[in-house]
């Protein structure tokens, strides 16, 4: 009898998730012409993308959004979820302002710093010019273009680390904070031995959560870069919407895809093995 219950959620998963994923997976090893299979090619499209030295630069700058985009988004969120919730009716105030990034769609975040950081027009080169500094290309400039690109994603996203980490900090027993008072601590041993160790578990199921985001996302690099200049911020993702939409042959966008599905499982392997919730 349970059995039959979870049959409407079984059947949900397995036509949005299964099945796309299954078929994706078989089209990997076949040669096509748009959606349409044409042949069985073995292992040809798997040679094809491992062997080519473009891959493994999209890979390189793919795990450097990741990484940028993840450390700055978890330090700027931590910051201001300790600060505000220092701060009283103020934080709170400002906490409620803070989430107006993550709330705008990436194609908004995108439009905004496009012309925010336009080397002609832009507030940002304007000021730069007023300071004495050059602003050069920013984002058509192939050395900060990823750098560039990063902070605008870690400007978008790190709210919902401070959302999380928040709510992390007020579920924090005040009794621990009343015997670090007592014990003669001050405000760092209170971070270190209290604050910290309750808020790790948070930190990395947010890590993860926005790692997956970044892994997959698009629409922000495309509306930023396009993906240029010159490769500079094309990520796996971006070519597998490139090569879904332009190529004829998609079978080479399969195998994108799935290496970006493979990265995403090994990431949440590692955290599940990481937090002690398997053994083993």
């Amino acid at each position: 009898m349970p059995v039959i219950w979870f049959i409407p959620v079984l059947a949900l998963l397995a036509l949005v998730t299964l099945y796309p994923t299954g078929f994706v997976i078989w089209m990997s090893f076949q040669k096509t012409s748009y959606f349409q299979l044409q042949g069985f090619v073995g292992l040809r499209n798997y040679a094809t993308i491992l062997g080519s030295g473009s891959f493994w630069e999209m890979a390189r700058v793919s795990l450097a959004y990741l990484a940028g985009s993840l450390v700055l988004s978890l330090i700027f969120g931590l910051a201001a979820a300790l600060v505000f919730n220092a701060s009283g009716r103020t934080g709170a105030a400002l906490r409620v302002l803070t989430l107006f990034p993550w709330t705008l769609s990436m194609a908004v975040v995108g439009s905004i710093w496009l012309w925010m950081l336009n080397p002609s027009f832009g507030p940002i080169a304007y000021f730069m010019g007023q300071a004495g500094l050059s602003p050069g290309l920013m984002l058509g400039d192939p050395d900060v273009a990823l750098p560039l690109t990063i902070l605008v994603t870690a400007w978008w996203s790190f709210p919902y680390v401070m959302v999380m980490v928040s709510a992390a900090i007020q579920s924090i027993p005040a009794e621990l904070y009343e015997a670090i008072d007592i014990d003669g601590g001050g405000a760092r041993q209170k971070f270190r031995y209290v604050t910290l160790p309750h808020l790790i578990p948070t930190l990395g199921s947010t890590g993860l959560n926005l790692s997956i985001i970044y892994l997959t996302l698009v629409t922000l690099l495309i509306v930023l870069t396009g993906g240029g200049p010159l490769g500079a911020t094309t990520t796996l993702s971006l070519e597998v919407f490139r090569g879904t939409l332009q190529s004829v042959d998609i079978g080479p966008a399969a195998v994108l895809s799935i290496t970006v599905l493979v990265i995403n499982i090994a990431l949440g392997a590692f955290y599940t093995r990481l937090t002690g919730r398997v053994t083993g």
